[in-house]
């Protein structure tokens, strides 16, 4: 029986060991050999982020021979034809470097609060500004529709900064083609958004050198047009607001390729 039992042993670890010398040459083999290069993945992981900005700056525009009007300082802006046919434009800018860096701005839109109007609905558009402007201490008094004399760095119908330098066209420099209108009537809230505004923020985000801003024209056909909007200075629930949302790429994610 004892005999048996060990022959049955050697049969056993003659037919084990090839098997395990077998095991541990393959496990190194493949160890050794060169892993097969990674690949990027096409798919990148996005966020959704929505931001609401106030202006950095905004002004009036008051038609002036002289150039000498402004209201930097004030509560108000305004967009129209007065009563007596002198045209005001109003004019905002914002900062968007709080919206991260490479982010896709999806849509964006434009709050204003009206606050006095003459009689009737008018619309009212926004139109790109090509040149940099100023917001000086001038503050109108009142009800801000006459204007303040214009202090220095002050934006006027003449000057993008009182009182060097000029706007290439009295009234201010921007594009003819309007980026959204509304028509406002009553006072309230009312909002721009469009997909030329949208791609106004976009083209911002991306070159900030041409953020400029936008001016606000009004109906100027017609005397007795004017609209009288809140500014940056007044309280923070009547302020202007540009809302945008964007998204913005995650990290990049790595996935190993392996050959079967």
């Amino acid at each position: 029986m004892r005999k048996i039992s060990r022959v049955f042993t050697v049969l056993l670890a003659g037919l084990l060991l090839p098997a395990m010398t077998w095991l541990i040459i393959t496990a190194r083999t493949a160890t050794a050999a060169p892993l097969p290069p990674s690949t990027l993945s096409p798919h990148l992981p996005t966020a959704v982020g929505l931001i609401t900005l106030q202006p950095i700056q905004d002004t009036t525009l008051y038609e002036s021979e002289l150039g000498t009007i402004s209201n930097g300082a004030g509560q108000h802006f305004f967009a129209g034809k007065t009563d007596n046919g002198t045209i005001r434009r109003g004019l905002l800018a914002f900062d968007l470097g709080a919206i991260p860096p490479g982010a896709v701005v999806v849509s964006a839109s434009l709050t204003l609060t009206m606050s006095k109007s003459l009689p009737g609905d008018a619309a009212v558009a926004l139109h790109t500004l090509s040149a940099a402007w100023g917001e000086g201490p001038s503050d109108a008094l009142g009800e801000e529709g006459a204007g303040d004399a214009a202090q220095p760095g002050d934006a006027t119908w003449l000057n993008t900064f009182y009182d060097s330098d000029l706007w290439a066209t009295p009234g201010g420099d921007f594009d003819p083609a309007p980026s959204a209108i509304t028509v406002v009537g009553g006072p309230g809230a009312y909002t721009w958004a469009s997909p030329a505004l949208t791609g106004d923020v976009a083209a911002w985000l991306a070159d900030p050198a041409t953020n400029f801003g936008w001016a606000l024209l009004g109906d100027e056909t017609a005397n007795r047009t004017a609209k009288r909007f809140d500014s940056r200075e007044n309280e923070p629930t009547a302020r202007p607001r540009l809302t945008v949302t964007f998204v913005v790429e995650s990290s990049q994610v790595f996935v190993p390729f392996v050959s079967r």
